[in-house]
C-alpha cells in the first residue's frame, strides 16, 4: 500500500480496534461487496457498511473477496474482515435437516447457512425436467427430501442439493420398501401418508398405529381430519386450528375433504416412511393429543368424544 492510499484513509481506519466475541460469518458464492459489508455489518464486524465497501474498493480488495465460512470477531473492522476474506473460506459444512421439515423450511434453512439462495431453491423445485429425471409425479419435491445430517459445500447448486436428497430418500426406500410384501397403498400414496404420520406422531411407538388409523378411516370413506393438512396450506403456522381453518377451502384440507390430501404435506424421515408402508393393524378410528405427546385412542365416536372432554379438562 503505498503511503499516499495509507494517509488519504480515515483516520478510524488508523486507530487500533478491541476485537470482541468470535463470530461465524458465511459469504455466499456470487455475493457483492454491498452484501458483504451488510452482512458483515449485521454480525457486528464492522461498524459502517459504506465505509467498508469504499475501503475495498480503494485498496483493490472488492476484486478478490472470496466466499466461505469465516470466523471473524466483532468489532475487529474493516481491514481484518477484509485481510480475511481475501483469503479462501471454509466451504464444507455439516446441515441437519429435521425430520417433518415443508420444502420451504428447508429452503429457507440452505439459504440461511450460505448454501444455496432460497429463490433459487424453490425455482429448481419447480423445474419439470429436473423432477421427472428424479422420478417425481408431483408438482414439486415435497416428500421426496430426506431429512438427515448432510455435508454441503456453500454455493452448492439448488439442484444439486435437490437431487442428492432426492437420491437419499430413494436410499431408505427401497430398503423400508423391501421389507414389505404387500403394502397397503401405491407409492404416492404412502408417501403422502407418510408425510401426515411424521407431523401427528410424536412418539416413535405410535407411528405405526396412528398410520392404522388413518387407513382405517380411508377404507371407510372417513374424512382424515389431520390438523397438520391445514397447517400445511395457513400462511402462519398455529399449533391449535380454529373453527375458521378447518373451513378453509383446500384440496389439502381433510376436514372439508375424503381422502389423502394431493401431494405430501413435509418430508418423512425413515420411520414415518416405515410406517405408512406397514400400518398397525387396529380397530381404533380416532385419536386425540393428550399434550404430552401420547394420544388417546379410541373405537367410536363417543369414545372419541369422551377422550376430548378428558383431555379438555386436564386429565
Amino acid at each position: 500500500m503505498s503511503i499516499r492510499r495509507l494517509m488519504s484513509l480515515p483516520l478510524l481506519l488508523l486507530l487500533a480496534c478491541t476485537p470482541g466475541e468470535p463470530v461465524e460469518v458465511t459469504i455466499p458464492a456470487g455475493a457483492t461487496t454491498g452484501a458483504i459489508a451488510d452482512s458483515l455489518h449485521e454480525h457486528g464486524v464492522i461498524a459502517n457498511p459504506h465505509l467498508f465497501r469504499a475501503v475495498a474498493r480503494v485498496l483493490g480488495y472488492d476484486r478478490n473477496l472470496r466466499h466461505g465460512r469465516y470466523e471473524l470477531r466483532q468489532r475487529s473492522g474493516c481491514l481484518a474482515a477484509l485481510e480475511a476474506l481475501s483469503r479462501p473460506g471454509r466451504t464444507a459444512m455439516m446441515l441437519t435437516v429435521p425430520e417433518g421439515y415443508t420444502l420451504r423450511q428447508i429452503a429457507a434453512l440452505l439459504d440461511d447457512h450460505g448454501i444455496c439462495p432460497e429463490a433459487e431453491f424453490l425455482a429448481a423445485g419447480r423445474d419439470r425436467e429436473l423432477l421427472d429425471s428424479l422420478g417425481i409425479p408431483g408438482a414439486d419435491p415435497e416428500g421426496y427430501l430426506f431429512p438427515d445430517t448432510w455435508e454441503f459445500e456453500t454455493g452448492t447448486p439448488a439442484r444439486t442439493v435437490i437431487r442428492r436428497m432426492v437420491r437419499r430418500f430413494r436410499e431408505v426406500w427401497d430398503r423400508e420398501r423391501a421389507r414389505i410384501a404387500d403394502p397397503p397403498l401405491d407409492n404416492r400414496a404412502t408417501v403422502i401418508l407418510a408425510s401426515i404420520i411424521e407431523k401427528e406422531a410424536v412418539l416413535a411407538d405410535e407411528n405405526r398405529l396412528i398410520a392404522g388409523v388413518f387407513l382405517n378411516r380411508l377404507r371407510r370413506d372417513i374424512p382424515l381430519q389431520s390438523c397438520a393438512t391445514v397447517q400445511y396450506v395457513l400462511p402462519v403456522h398455529r399449533e391449535v386450528l380454529t373453527l375458521a381453518d378447518i373451513r378453509i377451502e383446500s384440496p389439502y384440507n381433510t376436514y372439508l375433504h375424503q381422502g389423502l390430501p394431493p401431494g405430501p404435506v413435509c418430508n418423512p424421515g425413515a420411520r414415518a416412511i416405515a410406517a405408512a408402508l406397514d400400518p398397525e393393524p387396529t380397530e381404533y378410528l380416532f385419536f386425540v393429543a393428550r399434550g404430552d405427546g401420547s394420544h388417546i385412542f379410541s373405537r367410536t365416536h363417543r369414545e372419541h368424544e369422551r377422550a376430548r372432554r378428558r383431555v379438555n379438562a386436564g386429565h
